[in-house]
Protein backbone atom coordinates (compact mmCIF):
# COMPACT_ATOMS: atom_id res chain seq x y z
CA UNK A 1 0.00 0.00 0.00
CA UNK A 2 1.25 3.42 -0.84
CA UNK A 3 1.93 6.38 1.48
CA UNK A 4 -1.37 8.32 1.36
CA UNK A 5 -0.91 11.97 -0.31
CA UNK A 6 -2.28 13.63 2.54
CA UNK A 7 0.82 12.41 4.40
CA UNK A 8 3.79 13.57 1.63
CA UNK A 9 1.40 16.83 1.10
CA UNK A 10 1.76 17.36 4.84
CA UNK A 11 5.64 16.39 5.31
CA UNK A 12 6.34 18.93 2.03
CA UNK A 13 4.76 21.94 4.18
CA UNK A 14 6.79 21.36 7.40
CA UNK A 15 10.57 22.89 7.44
CA UNK A 16 12.53 19.40 7.40
CA UNK A 17 10.48 18.60 4.12
CA UNK A 18 11.18 22.27 2.66
CA UNK A 19 14.45 21.44 3.01
CA UNK A 20 14.38 18.28 1.87
CA UNK A 21 12.33 19.66 -1.10
CA UNK A 22 14.96 22.79 -1.99
CA UNK A 23 18.19 20.20 -1.19
CA UNK A 24 17.09 18.07 -3.66
CA UNK A 25 15.55 20.60 -6.48
CA UNK A 26 19.40 22.23 -6.71
CA UNK A 27 20.77 18.75 -7.39
CA UNK A 28 17.64 18.43 -10.12
CA UNK A 29 19.14 22.42 -11.58
CA UNK A 30 21.69 21.08 -11.62
CA UNK A 31 21.34 18.56 -14.16
CA UNK A 32 18.57 19.63 -16.62
CA UNK A 33 19.01 23.61 -16.13
CA UNK A 34 15.45 24.82 -16.16
CA UNK A 35 14.28 22.49 -18.95
CA UNK A 36 13.86 24.83 -21.61
CA UNK A 37 11.87 24.16 -24.30
CA UNK A 38 11.64 20.93 -23.11
CA UNK A 39 8.51 17.93 -22.04
CA UNK A 40 8.57 17.01 -18.47
CA UNK A 41 6.78 15.20 -16.56
CA UNK A 42 7.28 13.53 -12.90
CA UNK A 43 5.80 10.16 -11.30
CA UNK A 44 5.04 9.27 -7.93
CA UNK A 45 4.71 12.63 -5.56
CA UNK A 46 7.05 15.17 -8.01
CA UNK A 47 4.94 18.13 -7.95
CA UNK A 48 6.68 19.37 -5.36
CA UNK A 49 10.00 19.61 -7.44
CA UNK A 50 8.53 20.32 -10.95
CA UNK A 51 8.59 24.01 -10.16
CA UNK A 52 12.24 23.42 -10.31
CA UNK A 53 11.87 23.59 -14.26
CA UNK A 54 9.86 26.90 -15.09
CA UNK A 55 10.96 26.90 -18.63
CA UNK A 56 9.46 23.87 -19.92
CA UNK A 57 7.65 23.51 -22.76
CA UNK A 58 4.82 21.10 -20.79
CA UNK A 59 4.94 20.06 -17.26
CA UNK A 60 2.71 17.06 -16.01
CA UNK A 61 2.36 15.30 -12.53
CA UNK A 62 1.52 11.36 -12.73
CA UNK A 63 0.35 10.24 -9.61
CA UNK A 64 -0.38 6.75 -8.82
CA UNK A 65 -3.81 5.52 -8.05
CA UNK A 66 -3.42 4.05 -4.93
CA UNK A 67 -1.89 7.20 -3.47
CA UNK A 68 -3.55 10.58 -4.83
CA UNK A 69 -3.10 13.44 -5.63
CA UNK A 70 -3.29 17.02 -4.84
CA UNK A 71 -2.75 20.69 -6.41
CA UNK A 72 0.54 22.05 -5.79
CA UNK A 73 1.04 25.92 -6.95
CA UNK A 74 4.61 25.90 -6.81
CA UNK A 75 4.71 23.28 -9.78
CA UNK A 76 3.33 25.62 -11.64
CA UNK A 77 0.80 25.30 -14.45
CA UNK A 78 1.35 21.81 -15.18
CA UNK A 79 -1.25 19.26 -14.98
CA UNK A 80 -1.61 16.40 -12.22
CA UNK A 81 -3.28 12.74 -13.43
CA UNK A 82 -4.26 9.98 -11.39
CA UNK A 83 -2.53 6.79 -13.45
CA UNK A 84 -2.09 3.33 -12.87
CA UNK A 85 1.58 2.84 -12.17
CA UNK A 86 2.79 1.12 -15.32
CA UNK A 87 0.71 1.97 -17.79
CA UNK A 88 1.16 5.79 -18.63
CA UNK A 89 -1.83 7.45 -21.13
CA UNK A 90 0.94 9.20 -22.82
CA UNK A 91 2.39 8.43 -26.81
CA UNK A 92 5.69 6.61 -27.30
CA UNK A 93 8.49 8.85 -27.43
CA UNK A 94 6.63 12.07 -26.17
CA UNK A 95 8.96 12.98 -23.33
CA UNK A 96 11.96 14.53 -22.99
CA UNK A 97 12.39 14.03 -19.00
CA UNK A 98 11.20 11.90 -16.59
CA UNK A 99 11.58 12.39 -12.94
CA UNK A 100 10.48 9.64 -10.66
CA UNK A 101 10.63 10.72 -6.70
CA UNK A 102 8.18 8.44 -3.88
CA UNK A 103 7.35 6.89 -7.28
CA UNK A 104 10.10 3.30 -7.16
CA UNK A 105 10.24 2.50 -3.40
CA UNK A 106 6.75 1.22 -3.15
CA UNK A 107 5.88 -0.24 -6.68
CA UNK A 108 4.60 -3.68 -7.07
CA UNK A 109 6.78 -4.12 -10.13
CA UNK A 110 9.88 -1.69 -10.49
CA UNK A 111 10.91 -3.43 -13.90
CA UNK A 112 7.78 -2.90 -15.67
CA UNK A 113 7.63 0.86 -14.13
CA UNK A 114 10.77 1.29 -15.86
CA UNK A 115 9.59 -0.20 -18.72
CA UNK A 116 6.78 2.34 -19.17
CA UNK A 117 9.36 5.09 -18.67
CA UNK A 118 11.41 4.04 -21.45
CA UNK A 119 8.53 4.00 -23.98
CA UNK A 120 7.58 7.76 -23.22
CA UNK A 121 11.04 9.01 -23.55
CA UNK A 122 12.06 10.39 -26.87
CA UNK A 123 15.35 8.76 -27.95
CA UNK A 124 17.37 11.40 -26.25
CA UNK A 125 15.55 11.66 -23.11
CA UNK A 126 16.63 11.19 -20.02
CA UNK A 127 15.01 10.04 -16.58
CA UNK A 128 16.36 10.95 -12.96
CA UNK A 129 15.45 8.46 -10.62
CA UNK A 130 15.54 9.42 -6.83
CA UNK A 131 15.59 6.66 -4.36
CA UNK A 132 15.31 6.41 -0.64
CA UNK A 133 19.56 5.02 -0.01
CA UNK A 134 19.13 2.16 2.04
CA UNK A 135 22.47 2.74 4.33
CA UNK A 136 21.27 6.52 4.69
CA UNK A 137 19.56 7.41 8.02
CA UNK A 138 16.37 8.67 6.02
CA UNK A 139 15.26 5.22 4.93
CA UNK A 140 15.64 3.72 8.77
CA UNK A 141 14.03 6.59 10.33
CA UNK A 142 10.32 6.51 10.09
CA UNK A 143 9.24 9.98 10.61
CA UNK A 144 9.54 11.14 6.64
CA UNK A 145 8.22 9.86 3.73
CA UNK A 146 11.46 8.73 2.46
CA UNK A 147 11.47 5.62 5.04
CA UNK A 148 8.29 3.74 3.38
CA UNK A 149 8.55 0.88 0.83
CA UNK A 150 11.90 -0.38 -0.63
CA UNK A 151 15.14 1.42 -0.11
CA UNK A 152 18.04 0.52 -3.13
CA UNK A 153 21.48 0.51 -2.84
CA UNK A 154 23.45 2.07 -5.88
CA UNK A 155 24.18 -1.67 -6.81
CA UNK A 156 20.75 -2.20 -6.79
CA UNK A 157 19.43 0.82 -8.53
CA UNK A 158 22.32 -0.02 -11.49
CA UNK A 159 20.90 -3.49 -12.24
CA UNK A 160 17.29 -2.36 -12.43
CA UNK A 161 18.01 0.60 -14.97
CA UNK A 162 20.25 -1.57 -17.00
CA UNK A 163 17.57 -4.63 -17.24
CA UNK A 164 14.95 -2.05 -17.96
CA UNK A 165 17.30 -0.79 -20.83
CA UNK A 166 18.83 2.16 -19.80
CA UNK A 167 22.15 3.23 -19.03
CA UNK A 168 23.41 5.50 -16.34
CA UNK A 169 24.95 8.59 -17.03
CA UNK A 170 25.30 11.04 -13.88
CA UNK A 171 25.50 9.57 -9.79
CA UNK A 172 24.47 12.34 -6.94
CA UNK A 173 23.28 11.83 -4.16
CA UNK A 174 21.72 14.35 -1.44
CA UNK A 175 20.11 14.86 2.39
CA UNK A 176 23.35 14.44 4.28
CA UNK A 177 21.85 16.23 7.06
CA UNK A 178 19.90 13.98 9.96
CA UNK A 179 15.84 13.88 9.16
CA UNK A 180 15.00 16.00 12.35
CA UNK A 181 12.83 18.69 12.90
CA UNK A 182 14.46 20.33 15.75
CA UNK A 183 15.55 24.04 14.18
CA UNK A 184 19.00 23.85 15.28
CA UNK A 185 19.62 20.64 13.26
CA UNK A 186 18.45 22.92 10.22
CA UNK A 187 20.00 25.67 10.40
CA UNK A 188 23.11 23.53 10.29
CA UNK A 189 21.97 21.54 6.82
CA UNK A 190 23.99 23.13 4.54
CA UNK A 191 27.00 22.39 6.40
CA UNK A 192 26.02 18.87 6.52
CA UNK A 193 25.81 18.40 2.87
CA UNK A 194 29.07 19.80 2.02
CA UNK A 195 30.96 17.69 4.81
CA UNK A 196 29.03 14.86 3.28
CA UNK A 197 29.28 15.14 0.08
CA UNK A 198 32.74 15.54 0.60
CA UNK A 199 34.04 13.21 3.53
CA UNK A 200 30.92 10.77 3.33
CA UNK A 201 29.57 10.79 -0.22
CA UNK A 202 28.33 6.98 -0.34
CA UNK A 203 26.10 7.61 2.99
CA UNK A 204 23.39 10.24 1.60
CA UNK A 205 19.64 9.55 2.58
CA UNK A 206 19.00 9.84 -1.45
CA UNK A 207 20.74 8.83 -4.35
CA UNK A 208 19.89 9.88 -7.89
CA UNK A 209 20.46 8.23 -10.98
CA UNK A 210 20.28 9.86 -14.50
CA UNK A 211 19.85 7.42 -17.36
CA UNK A 212 19.39 7.47 -21.12
CA UNK A 213 17.70 5.09 -23.22
CA UNK A 214 19.94 2.14 -23.98
CA UNK A 215 18.81 2.38 -27.82
CA UNK A 216 21.32 -0.45 -28.46
CA UNK A 217 19.77 -3.26 -26.07
CA UNK A 218 19.47 -6.88 -28.03
CA UNK A 219 16.27 -6.49 -30.35
CA UNK A 220 14.80 -9.38 -28.60
CA UNK A 221 14.72 -7.64 -25.39
CA UNK A 222 13.29 -4.45 -26.68
CA UNK A 223 10.64 -6.98 -28.43
CA UNK A 224 9.88 -8.00 -25.09
CA UNK A 225 9.75 -4.97 -23.42
CA UNK A 226 7.06 -3.10 -25.87
CA UNK A 227 5.04 -6.72 -25.78
CA UNK A 228 5.06 -7.07 -22.01
CA UNK A 229 2.89 -3.03 -22.09
CA UNK A 230 0.58 -4.32 -24.74
CA UNK A 231 -2.96 -5.45 -23.26
CA UNK A 232 -3.79 -9.31 -23.71
CA UNK A 233 -6.04 -9.55 -27.08
CA UNK A 234 -9.54 -11.06 -25.42
CA UNK A 235 -10.98 -13.15 -28.04
CA UNK A 236 -14.56 -11.98 -29.80
CA UNK A 237 -17.57 -13.45 -28.49
CA UNK A 238 -18.93 -16.11 -30.54
CA UNK A 239 -23.04 -16.83 -31.43
CA UNK A 240 -24.74 -19.69 -29.47
CA UNK A 241 -25.77 -22.34 -32.25
CA UNK A 242 -28.60 -24.24 -30.89
CA UNK A 243 -28.76 -27.79 -31.56
CA UNK A 244 -32.01 -29.18 -34.19
CA UNK A 245 -35.07 -30.42 -32.91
Amino acid sequence: MRTDILELHAFYRTPLGDLARATIAARLVEAWGTAARLSVAGFGHATPFLGAFPDAARVIALAPGGQGATPWPEAGPGRVALVNGDRWPLPDASLDRVLIVHGLEETSNPRRLMREVWRVLADDGRVIVISSHRRGPWSVIDTTPFAAGRPYLKRQLTALLEASMFRVVNWNAALYFPPFQQRFMLRAADAWERAGARLWPGFGGVIMAEAMKDMLAPAGLARGARRALLPTPIAAPQPVRRAAP
